[in-house]
């Protein structure tokens, strides 16, 4: 720690302007004691910068550990060799020549020949100009050429304008080898806005003071060892947003350990005391206004002037909220504006807490006024989210009713999801329209037999209280039949959505339910009716709010364009999808991911394995929990298979058996038959027989669990089945049964019009004959199939077909009877197989891409698959951030990605890092 160096104090007698003696404290000049600090090399980092500086400004609320920060820097810089000057502020030093005098003080004592004529002009004349003793200081600090630092801690007692104009003085004429330090819980009024444009300051607040989750484990470490496993400390540094103060409270209790603190951090809240005790110190230091504004505004989860001033009744709200964010009172901006705030998690529960037994009769009435403003501003989950704390349901209902439906048309399903889990179902008897909504909802969302409850409670109450039934009837039809489609069951949907589409005069449910007739026909091979099913055109405006009905069409069309074999088509419209759902709704949605999961599996048959990858890696939960099986189903799909073209055979097994058991969770036997079959393909390819046989005894049961009589989406359960039965008999050299199969599998494919199962069908066929010895019709259908690859652009279906498309690529070759366009497309295979056989005999992918990376790169790889932030990895590895970033910026060029979760999948494909 810094020792306190008193030797070159200068002491003397004079007065201050009152007429009083200069007092003098020497433990003011010396920085205290912090004993058990947890290291934080992220914020002794950014010290680096402060010799190219001349200021640092370290601004937080209480309890931030700015002190110790301050304290850490100093004794560092100290350490080093630099001169380091130290002041601790009070509120008795808000007087211009006492501020100086300690000034002098504190940089005579960190450099003996600086300050000891200013301190001699203080002492000769009390009214002495401030520009004098600043002038002598800087001119001593001229005389040297060590850097010399002065640390200012807690500025904010400071008022007087006479001490700011002082220090900005100072600031400006300093030499460049002085820096000074604040620690201040309040925006210093000195010109930052300067110091900034001419990048010569360093800011650090509270935002950057906050333990991260590896700071926090570390001080519970130390100061509660062993005491909370890993999930107890993520909860609580969840609870207290890392606010060093609160973790030191909680730690410091010595009542707390074992299950005792377990229990504690568990029902952690703003209003038990230690913490309570805490923040009520903090709130009795404010003005009356400025609590009283705090305890009214406490309901709302997020703050911005009006709103307050709606809540509060009070026209000088903004004003208040702005005192309060000057005074750093444990307030967060939500933009950067600053224009959204709130409090911290642990300062608003003590807040309404301290409300209700307070004010416990005023609460309702706020919440009714927060409720109203929200309306107003037509931001409606707010509105009814208040409302329903007023008490007035009928208001709730009543916004409810106005933007239930315009929340499911956006595809905003989770919204209304949470309503419905607020409300008690006997409040919502009665109000049909939203439980309507909801259960377009819950369909949407893939909650079916909730969805199908509801729709046939809906349809009981209007039997009972004889509401004009036929608009209300046939949309809990749609409902039905969306809700049955996407389980699967595209039969049994057909018929009912058919009805709808005949009957219905609303637009969305009609367009819908054709949403539905589209996939039934799809999936029964009519593509005749599939194109002849109406759509109601939206005008622009109505565009916008039926998102979702837009987005699905598009998706279907892209479907049934790609079992042509029609990808240009196919990609076309699954572009449009994604751009409106992009324009309308954001990136990030789930109308997004439902075509960003189908344009991946093209850009996987075109060969482009990375950007496939990329299309789905960072959008998987989002596909998986509210899109349709064939979306699911493709994002599996060619996250296995971009694993498989990687070699990485155990992280292709690990997220089909992950496809396979979300289909049984959620009763999707097609997607764990897709899943199953695809195992057994790895397994046949790698002549393991026996494991083969068992994923295809399964895929029997799940056709036997499905029976599909007629063409529809089950049909493809046994065709999964029947084409790995296929190609098993063939590796069992019964070649004469695989074609058996193969050919009235090839009849069924041929009469539900699916071209792209046709293909492969055709090349398993190809290489059942080839095997058995049949080589001149192997090649002979072999070359039709590449006519057809060749004109639809497929690349990978051929290329992922085993071992033995190599043998008929070349017998083609050789026999001569090929056009010069279908050699270049041959050529083109035969370069792939060699790149994938190169791939399969030299090191793998993944060992040729470790050779590259270096052993600090492959480090922060694995600490970044460990879900490690860029500063918790720099703690780790003992370096700064901005390295981090530079070798991150390596890693991502050298695994040809651009995110970290695109890094991470890379990684996990290509074995670089274990798959969890």
């Amino acid at each position: 720690m810094i020792q306190p160096r008193l030797s070159h104090l200068t002491y003397g007698t004079g007065t201050l302007p009152g007429g009083g003696p200069v007092p003098f404290l020497a433990t003011k000049i010396v920085p205290a004691r912090f004993r058990g600090l947890v290291a934080r090399p992220r914020l002794l980092a950014i010290l680096s910068e402060l010799p190219a500086k001349r200021l640092g400004v370290i601004k937080a609320p209480a309890g931030f550990g700015k002190s110790s920060l301050a304290a850490a820097w100093a004794e560092k810089l100290e350490q080093s060799g630099n001169c380091v000057g130290w002041m601790t502020i009070d509120s008795d030093d808000d007087e211009a020549t006492r501020f100086l005098f300690y000034v002098s003080q504190a940089l005579h004592h960190a450099c003996p020949d600086v300050g000891a004529g200013a301190i001699g002009l203080i002492l000769e004349n009390n009214l002495i100009d401030p520009t004098a003793v600043l002038s002598s200081l800087i001119n001593d600090l001229a005389e040297i050429e060590d850097d010399v630092y002065l640390f200012l801690e807690d500025y904010h007692w400071l008022r007087a304008s006479r001490i700011h104009q002082a220090v900005a003085y100072f600031l400006k004429h300093a030499p460049s080898h002085c820096h000074v330090v604040l620690t201040t819980r309040a925006e210093p009024p000195l010109p930052l806005a300067t110091l900034r444009a001419q990048n010569q300051l360093i800011e650090i607040d509270a935002v950057a003071l906050r333990f991260d989750m590896q700071e926090t484990k570390a001080f519970l470490d130390s100061t509660k060892p062993g005491v909370l496993e890993l999930p107890d400390v993520q909860l609580l540094q969840r609870k207290t947003e890392g606010w060093p103060a609160a973790l030191r409270i909680i730690s410091s209790m010595p009542s707390q350990s074992g299950f005792g603190l377990k229990e504690y951090v568990h029902n952690l809240s703003g209003s038990q005391r230690p913490i309570a005790a805490y923040l009520a110190e903090m709130l009795d230091g404010l003005p009356v206004e400025l609590v009283d504004f705090m305890l009214r505004t406490a309901i709302l989860d997020r703050l911005s002037g009006p709103l307050c001033e709606a809540v509060t009744g009070s026209s000088s709200s903004r004003t208040i909220l702005a005192s309060l964010a000057e005074r750093q009172m444990l307030l967060t901006p939500l933009d950067n504006d600053g224009v959204w705030l709130r409090y911290h998690t642990l300062l608003a529960e003590y807040l309404r807490q301290r409300l209700e037994a307070d004010r416990g009769i005023e609460v309702r009435e706020l919440h009714g006024r927060a409720a109203l403003w929200y309306a107003s501003q037509e931001l409606w989950t707010e509105a009814v989210q208040h409302a329903i704390a007023a008490g007035d349901s009928d208001r709730a209902i009543s916004w409810m009713k106005n933007c239930a439906m315009a929340l499911i048309k956006r595809g905003d399903l989770f919204t209304l999801l949470e309503w419905q889990r607020q409300f008690p179902e006997e409040l919502m008897r009665g109000q049909c329209e939203v439980r309507l909504a909801i259960a377009w909802g819950l369909a949407l969302a893939l909650r079916f037999d909730e969805a199908l409850k509801l729709a046939t409670d809906i349809e009981g109450d209007i039997a009972a209280t004889r509401l004009p039934e036929s608009d209300l009837l046939h949309e809990c039809q749609a409902i039905r039949s969306v809700a049955i489609a996407l389980t699967d069951d595209s039969e049994r949907a057909l018929p009912l959505a058919q009805d709808c589409v005949n009957r219905s005069s609303d637009p969305w449910t009609a367009n819908v339910a054709s949403n539905v007739v589209r996939f039934g026909h799809m999936k029964a091979g009519n593509l005749k009716q599939f194109h002849a099913t109406p759509w109601i055109p939206y005008s622009v405006d109505e565009d916008r709010r039926n998102v979702f009905a837009s987005v699905y069409r598009h998706c279907l069309k892209g479907l049934a364009e790609e079992r042509q074999i029609r990808l240009a088509a196919a990609d076309g419209h699954y572009r449009e999808a994604l751009r409106i759902a992009e324009q309308d709704v954001g990136p990030n949605s789930i109308a997004a991911a439902l075509p960003a999961s189908l344009i991946a599996r093209i850009k996987y048959e075109q060969g482009q394995l990375d950007e496939a990858e990329a299309w789905v890696i960072d959008r998987v939960s989002l596909i998986s929990s509210g899109t349709m099986l064939d979306c699911v189903w493709s994002a599996y799909f060619v996250i296995a298979r971009v694993a498989t073209a990687r070699m990485n055979f155990d992280r292709a097994r690990t997220i089909l058996e992950r496809a396979e058991n979300q289909g049984a969770a959620r009763d999707w036997g097609r997607l764990s038959a897709g899943a199953i079959a695809e195992q057994a393909r790895l397994y046949l390819n790698d002549g393991r027989l026996d494991e083969a046989a068992a994923c295809v005894d399964r895929l029997e049961r799940l056709a036997r669990k499905y029976p599909a009589p007629r063409p529809c989406a089950w049909s493809e359960i046994e065709w999964h089945h029947k084409l790995a039965r296929a190609h098993l008999l063939g590796q069992q050299a019964r070649p004469d049964e695989a074609i058996a199969i193969l050919q009235q599998l090839q009849r069924e494919a041929e009469a539900m019009q699916h071209r792209q199962f046709l293909i492969c069908i055709a090349i398993r066929l190809s290489t059942v004959q080839l095997s058995a010895g049949k080589v001149t019709e192997a090649a002979s259908r072999f070359r039709r199939v590449l006519a057809a690859c060749a004109a639809a652009g497929l690349y990978q279906t051929v290329l992922d077909e085993g071992p033995l498309i190599s043998k008929l690529l070349q017998t083609t070759r050789e026999s001569g009877n090929v056009t010069t366009d279908m050699l270049s497309y041959v050529d083109r295979l035969v370069a792939g197989l060699h790149r994938a056989g190169q791939d399969g005999l030299a090191p793998t992918s993944g060992a040729r891409i470790l050779s590259a990376l270096s052993p600090r790169e492959t480090d922060i790889l694995t600490l970044i698959a460990e879900g490690l932030s860029n500063k918790e990895i720099a703690r780790s590895l003992d370096i700064g951030p901005e390295t981090v970033k530079s070798h991150l910026k390596s890693v991502f060029t050298k695994l040809g990605v651009e995110r970290r979760a695109q890094a991470v999948s890379r990684a996990q494909t290509l074995g670089l890092v274990t798959t969890q």
